[in-house]
């Protein structure tokens, strides 16, 4: 018997989207409980198979990866109590850590979700804090630019994630002693990332976790030019 049912994953998400608040949560939490007993599962598969190929994932626990089910709701309009995906984050430190990582990201087809829709494959760090992203782009400007462009140039990198790096939000204005770089678009980037988008269907195949993997392999060496820098700054979120 499998560990974990992936079909059954995408199931309980299409139906928490209709069904989002906590009496149907209630009526079904056994059903919630053998999802996410499974999603932790197959995040332990994947992490265990990362740390084979990535070091600095040495004595990382899935528990300190994966992202809780429930929404904070303090801040925002949306008062729906869950998230309409599962997720989890494997980087050194864990989840809470000012890393470049691996970002595993599930979630049933929804053209309603305008920010995140579907399942998704993501390296790199996203929208450091004011320190970390002014060290990334001192190292960008500095020398680090014609490194990370070649890793971003390579075609294993391009025939999976193309320029996804370059769809995120943007500095509108160049710090003054950063200006006249070659790399002036990677510098203005906020979150540095590389995206993979799957459908439902690619979900479902019998080697979609080790399919997951791969991708996350060809990544390491971006991942590794952030925590370079990232890693000795200690910094916090």
């Amino acid at each position: 018997m499998a560990k974990y049912d992936i079909e059954q994953m995408l199931d309980f998400l299409r139906e928490i989207k209709v069904n989002n608040n906590t009496e149907w949560m209630n009526a079904n939490r056994g059903w919630y409980e053998q999802v996410r007993d499974g999603f932790k599962a197959m995040s332990q598969e994947i992490l265990i198979k990362l740390q084979a190929i990535d070091p600095s994932l040495g004595g990382l626990e899935v528990k300190n990866c994966i992202y809780r089910f429930n929404r904070d709701t303090r801040f925002s309009p949306d008062k729906a109590p869950y998230k309409r995906h599962l997720a989890s984050y494997f980087a050194p430190g864990g989840k809470k850590a000012v890393t470049a990582g691996y970002y595993f990201h599930l979630q049933p087809f929804d053209s309603d979700d305008t920010f995140f829709g579907q399942t998704m494959l993501c390296s790199g760090i996203w929208a450091p804090p004011t320190e970390g992203a002014k060290l990334i782009r001192e190292e960008i400007f500095y020398g680090g630019g014609e490194a990370l462009t070649e890793i971003l140039n390579r075609d294993e990198i391009k025939k999976h994630f193309g320029n996804s790096y370059n769809e995120t939000d943007k500095l509108k204005v160049i710090p003054k002693n950063l200006k006249g770089s070659e790399y002036e678009e990677l510098i203005r980037l906020k979150s540095w990332l590389l995206i993979e988008y799957l459908s439902d269907e690619d979900c479902l195949k019998n080697d979609f976790v080790d399919y997951v993997v791969e991708t996350f392999r060809i990544t390491k060496d971006f991942n590794d030019f952030f925590n370079e820098i990232l890693l000795d700054a200690n910094l916090s979120w």
